[in-house]
Order: C-alpha cells, then structure tokens, then sequence
C-alpha cells in the first residue's frame, strides 16, 4: 500500500537540524532507519491535509526519550521516494508525535541534503510516494529506497 502526495518546497522553522542530531533520535534513526540522517528536514506544504492518510501504513518507530528534564517525543517513519526524479536517494517521511506543524505539512529526512540533491528551492513542487515500512525481521539495506 502507498500514499502519494503532492506538495510544495517550503522553510520550515529551522528546528528539523536541531532534532535530527540530537544523539537520541540520531543514534535510532541509524539503529531503525540504517542511516545518520542529514541535519535538517525538507518541508512540504500538501496540496491537501494527510490526516488519516498514514493509518494504513506500516511505520518504523523512533521512541521518545527524557534528556534532563527535556522530553521529547516519538517520531514514526516511512519509506518515502520522489515521484519522477532522474536518481534514487533513501529517504523517510517522519510524523513526529509532537510537532508545530500541522497535517497539510510534510518532512522528509535523508543522508543527503535533498535541497541540494534535486536542486529544490521554497516554491518547487514535487511529488512524494510514501510507503509501508517492512517488517522488523527484514534487514536494512543501506542501498535500497526503502528499508
């Protein structure tokens, strides 16, 4: 099962590079994930609200954890491919439990700084397929689309 969304490029509010290098979620995203992702997350304005829409997917799971007396939260995960791009590149959708965004919002993480990858700038549209993740019994190919 997929879900495919369309969407535009858009700056978020520059906390994405905060988060995703934190040690609790990095070190889980290369535990589940297989890979560090890069410090940041691409933004998508939807051209509709996904409320709903991720209910049917399989999602890895990145736990909330407690450093001090900061908490932060759980962060599902789905493979994720740009629709129509000339190259391949491994990245996830993440729907953080917690977040400032709304649901017509979307991030995607990746090893590569995907801006610059696909040469995207705040206004380009593009097309996300966003899947199931596989089952915890199958491995992590570093060199797949999906894991």
């Amino acid at each position: 099962m997929t879900v495919t969304v369309d969407g535009t490029v858009t700056s978020g509010f520059g906390r994405g590079k905060e988060f995703v290098s934190l040690e609790g979620y990095s070190r889980q995203f290369q535990g589940v994930l297989g890979y560090e992702p890069y410090p940041g997350t691409l933004n998508l304005d939807l051209s509709r609200s996904v409320d709903g829409q991720f209910e049917r997917l399989e999602a890895r799971r990145i736990d909330g954890w407690q450093d001090g007396d900061r908490s932060f939260g759980i962060v599902y995960c789905y493979p994720a491919t740009i629709v129509d791009a000339d190259e391949s590149v491994r990245l996830h959708a993440i729907v953080p439990k917690r977040t400032d965004h709304d649901t017509s919002t979307l991030e995607l993480i990746s090893p590569v700084a995907l801006r610059e990858r696909f040469e995207l700038s705040d206004g380009a549209s593009i097309s996300i397929r966003i899947e199931s993740a596989p089952s915890e019994t199958e491995t992590v190919d570093s060199g797949s689309l999906s894991n």
